[in-house]
């Protein structure tokens, strides 16, 4: 059987070429890329996606993989993989940035623990609220989904296509801004019943300054906060959904508009 070198090596390169869209994808979207998973380990998930994806692509115009339209190619793909995989990393942010302001107001900011995502300490309250969204995430197969608008971007996205043009990249800003504000909406009664009990130990401590308010306004805070965080827990949990339903419909219309 005669192999044709030139046909071998454009064959490689364009099944090369997906690889780095995962890849690029794994390492940036959450769950997938936390730190608790290997490096090794996020490779080998990245070379089986792609190998599923490979059957559903076909080889377009031939590329010299030592020229500067395969390092332009590369950086499209790497772009597109890492755009779309942030887009849930924002909301996973967000949520923990909710659950820092919850902390602050009960009066656990100071309280940390490091996020086996992100690697960095976080509040115990922020890292509380991240447990229950991966659990929420995990539970409406937001994973499944993510793996199938990665494989639904090479057929919107080609690879030999445009790319990302840059009204996706702005949407993309502004939609992180609106998911900010959104995880704030989640957490907003929780902050507003610390808020009114922070204002009536400042009425008691203006009325009897005798009382010493930090030993007893502290452990009243702190367990009320508990008490309003198990209270408020059943609406914040429909408005996370949203948002990642929201996330979702974003992914793929940013798809659609590229």
């Amino acid at each position: 059987m005669n192999i044709n070198y030139d046909q071998l090596v454009n064959e490689l390169v364009w099944y090369l070429l997906p690889l780095f869209r995962v890849a690029a994808f794994v390492m940036a979207a959450p769950i997938l890329s936390t730190a608790m998973i290997p490096v090794n380990v996020r490779m080998i998930i990245s070379v089986a996606i792609s190998i599923a994806i490979f059957p559903s692509l076909t080889p377009d115009s031939s590329v010299d993989p030592v020229s500067l339209e395969m390092v332009l190619l590369i950086f499209q793909q790497v772009l597109i993989g890492v755009s779309l995989g942030f887009v849930m990393q924002f909301i996973f942010a967000a949520v923990v940035m909710g659950g820092q302001v919850i902390g602050m107001q009960m009066g656990l900011g100071f309280a940390q623990m490091m996020d086996p995502q992100t690697g960095v300490n976080v509040p115990v309250v922020s890292q509380f609220y991240n447990i229950i969204a991966v659990l929420l995430f995990l539970s409406i197969n937001g994973h499944l989904v993510l793996i199938q608008i990665l494989g639904e971007s090479f057929n919107l996205i080609p690879i030999a296509g445009v790319g990302l043009p840059l009204s996706a990249i702005e949407s993309l800003v502004y939609f992180s801004a609106w998911i900010f504000s959104g995880a704030l909406i989640m957490v907003l009664p929780a902050v507003v019943a610390l808020l009114m009990i922070n204002m009536v130990m400042g009425v008691i401590t203006r009325a009897t300054p005798q009382m010493n308010i930090f030993a007893v306004g502290f452990s009243i805070t702190i367990t009320a906060g508990f008490i309003v965080i198990m209270v408020t827990l059943s609406t914040a949990l429909p408005q996370l959904a949203m948002l990642f339903n929201e996330g979702f419909m974003f992914m793929r219309n940013m798809l659609v508009v590229s």
